[in-house]
């Protein structure tokens, strides 16, 4: 059989992804092609759109760093704008951060700030980040390229952005945006306000991971708190199975190999990878667990549905590759293509320096800024135990920097981490979501805050006839918040 076609997504199971990021763990435009759902156009006359322009543009002046006076290079941003015929220069203006992939990726999380822009007049406005999608300041991913890729500089890219959409029409300083973001360009939403305050009214920060941190053990172990004890149960069931099975030899490899559908045979040299892929995937289901589909409980009526537990959990595996954000019905295919569980393989995906490759452009940011490498350590995490440290050596050979660990302390300190001072910032999260224990779920200060019983930024997407109370009373709070900040 071919090997798997989506090779890099063994990088993003150890990222959010997802985009956290993802972003899910797997949840980046690297890993899945995700239908668009809307018609999306490059315009070829002005940059700047009419009052009245709907459509895809290009900000043909971005810098390349903000940082260095003496660096004139630009390039061209991708942006989109909605904007109705009624809308008029003091109306407001809402701007969506784009984060770790092709903006378009993110439409599915802007349903709700869109329904919001319709029903106060506002603006639309999606900003792609740098090195991601389209948005490609210097034509590739180079290591010597990527150091133009930081949250900082992704920051002033907005600013510089703001500043300039303001200078070239009426409006000017009169001007009243309000930003917004999810999962990491949540945070990054939460991170404007506290450093642009006099740009932006203020900031709402969905499921925004704001401490940096290098081993987040929280993230694999969230899982023993969303899922149900059955489960639970199932998934520690299946870890007895697969450790038994890695503790007898060759023959243990030989089954698992077999169970799993490896392009080649498990060896001792591929027991980290191959237990990184398959858990970081099924451990993830918890993530994007939001109704009206639930992935966390198709996910288990899979691992439960019977005593074949390494057959089920291979099971949950295809089925959180294929159907990320859940399906209506459950439809495994009966042939599937087999997966490289090699470190070389996961080496080689985020070797590839061409753009476009958002897996490589988020492990960049992961290995410089953030951490969060995810590791299973039980009886915490229901899962295989694999520790996070050969995770850390994956950043020296991808990048070829000696030595290369992100600085976390220097990102907390930077932002603030859990610790934000900022004003006007509502943050929201699932309490479903591993990535809301890297958030902020209490209100202080002047810092906002909401929980709900669903999944990663479960506030942005569309509304469904079966959303639980805590998520319809979570995007009210929200509307609210906004409608005052517009008062």
């Amino acid at each position: 059989m071919a090997p798997h076609s989506r090779a890099s997504c063994l990088a993003s199971t150890t990222t959010i992804v997802f985009v956290f990021l993802v972003v899910f763990t797997c949840l980046v435009a690297s890993c899945y092609s995700l239908r668009p759902l809307r018609r999306l156009y490059k315009q070829q006359q002005s940059p700047k759109p009419s009052s009245t322009s709907n459509g895809v543009y290009w900000f043909d002046s971005q810098k390349l760093d903000h940082f260095d006076p003496l660096n004139n290079f630009t390039w061209s941003q991708r942006y989109t704008v909605n904007v109705s015929s009624q809308w008029k220069p003091n109306d407001p203006i809402f701007i969506f951060l784009s984060g770790e992939a092709d903006m378009t990726f993110f439409i599915f999380q802007e349903v709700q700030p869109m329904n919001w822009a319709s029903q106060l007049g506002a603006m639309y406005i999606s900003i792609e980040h740098r090195f991601y999608g389209e948005s490609q300041p210097l034509g590739d991913l180079h290591t010597n390229n990527l150091q133009y890729l930081t949250s900082q500089q992704a920051l002033e890219d907005a600013a510089y952005f703001i500043n300039w959409f303001n200078s070239t029409n009426p409006w000017g300083p009169s001007a009243r945006w309000i930003v917004f973001g999810c999962s990491y360009s949540g945070a990054l939403s939460a991170w404007f306000r506290l450093k642009y305050p006099n740009l932006v009214l203020g900031s709402v920060a969905p499921s925004g991971p704001v401490n940096a941190t290098m081993n987040y053990t929280g993230f694999l172990q969230q899982f023993s708190r969303s899922a149900t004890p059955e489960c639970v149960s199932a998934v520690r069931q299946t870890t007895v199975i697969i450790e038994s099975l890695l503790n007898n030899g060759s023959n243990g490899l030989a089954v698992l190999s077999a169970a799993f559908n490896s392009c080649s045979p498990l060896t001792q040299d591929d027991i980290y990878t191959f237990l990184n892929q398959i858990v970081g995937v099924v451990g993830a289901s918890d993530q994007m667990s939001n109704p009206p589909l639930w992935l966390l409980n198709q996910t288990c009526s899979i691992l439960t549905s019977g005593d074949d537990y390494l057959s089920q959990f291979y099971k949950a595996y295809v089925f959180n590759l294929e159907f990320p954000l859940g399906a209506e019905n459950i439809t495994i295919p009966s042939s599937y293509p087999c997966t490289d569980y090699t470190e070389s393989a996961l080496i080689a995906s985020l070797q590839d320096t061409g753009p476009g490759n958002d897996g490589r452009a988020w492990w960049w940011q992961s290995c410089v800024e953030f951490g969060w490498f995810q590791g299973s350590y039980p009886p915490e995490s229901p899962f295989p135990y694999f520790p996070v440290d050969p995770q850390y050596k994956w950043c020296e050979q991808v990048f070829g920097i000696p030595g290369l660990q992100p600085d976390t302390e220097a990102t907390n300190t930077n932002y603030g981490g859990y610790g934000l001072s900022a004003s006007n910032v509502m943050f929201t999260n699932g309490l479903y979501d591993p990535w809301h224990l890297l958030s902020i779920t209490q209100a202080e200060k002047q810092v906002s805050a909401v929980t709900y019983e669903a999944g990663h930024c479960g506030t942005m997407i569309a509304s469904s006839g079966i959303d639980p109370p805590s998520l319809t009373l979570a995007r009210q709070t929200v509307f609210k918040f906004i409608s005052q900040l517009l008062e």
